[in-house]
């Protein structure tokens, strides 16, 4: 009976091994294929790259047992939809707030500006181009992490999601404080609002949203720094943590929220 029992407990842990295995592998070929493009400077190279992982990811996730994407917190059933436009206004208006906020306590001076027409004819191909790398990040930050260990404590499993979304900003990481902060507090966000929702729709609609606003003023705004370069990363820090706050307390008080530990 005992070697009986030691065989089945060996084989357990094989079966076991293997799984975290094919749970690493996964993940290191997606963080592959998501970083591949920034060796290269070709929007060629980075279209099919981006567009490629959501190939990759749907292949991995049929290999570890679910139909499409619904494992990594992309089902299409339910309310998903209303999910994203939420997510959307809400990443647009915390991207913007922190602009407004930057230039009204003159940490930044917008130099020029497009006209309206310009950001409106912007847009749609903007929000395209945003689209893919966002929900590749989400993925692969957020998405597949939820798939595998969503069985970790959520304060944990969201302090988790939030450390690989910063370590995933690879060529970022020695620009200072301010802005390790910001993707700290973004990543908490977004790791609160998947864990929270049990869905990663809401977080792609505030990432995209907000990568949305950072293209557009990219291209139609002239900002500059006045004073402290750092201040309006600061500020866009602190709009991510009243978000979060913001966050916490609508959860705490929806009797559609799941209670944190």
């Amino acid at each position: 009976m005992g070697d009986v029992s030691g065989f089945l407990i060996l084989k357990f842990d094989e079966k076991a091994m293997k799984s975290w295995l094919s749970i690493i592998t996964g993940f290191l070929l997606l963080l592959f294929v998501y970083h591949f493009p920034e060796f290269f400077e070709s929007f060629w190279i980075t279209a099919v790259f981006k567009t490629g992982f959501l190939v990759l990811a749907v292949i991995l996730s049929r290999l570890q047992g679910w139909k499409f994407l619904e494992g990594f917190g992309l089902s299409l059933t339910g309310n998903w939809h209303r999910l994203v436009f939420a997510g959307l206004l809400t990443g647009i208006a915390s991207f913007t707030l922190s602009i407004i906020l930057s230039v009204g306590f003159n940490f930044e001076k917008i130099e020029s500006s497009e006209t309206i027409s310009f950001f409106l004819k912007s847009l749609p191909l903007i929000s395209v181009m945003t689209f893919f790398p966002s929900i590749a990040e989400d993925i692969l930050t957020r998405g597949y992490l939820y798939g595998h260990i969503k069985f970790l404590k959520p304060t944990l499993w969201i302090l988790l999601s939030a450390f690989i979304y910063v370590l995933n900003h690879i060529w970022r990481l020695n620009e200072g404080l301010p802005v390790l902060t910001y993707l700290f507090l973004s990543g908490l966000v977004l790791g609160f609002c998947t864990f929270t929702y049990r869905s990663l729709w809401l977080a792609l609609g505030i990432h995209w949203g907000a990568n949305i606003v950072f293209e557009l003023s990219n291209q139609g705004l002239k900002l500059t720094d006045i004073g402290n370069q750092n201040a309006s990363t600061w500020v866009l820090a602190s709009v991510w943590g009243l978000a979060l706050v913001i966050l916490i307390f609508i959860q705490r008080t929806s009797l559609k929220g799941y209670s944190l530990k």
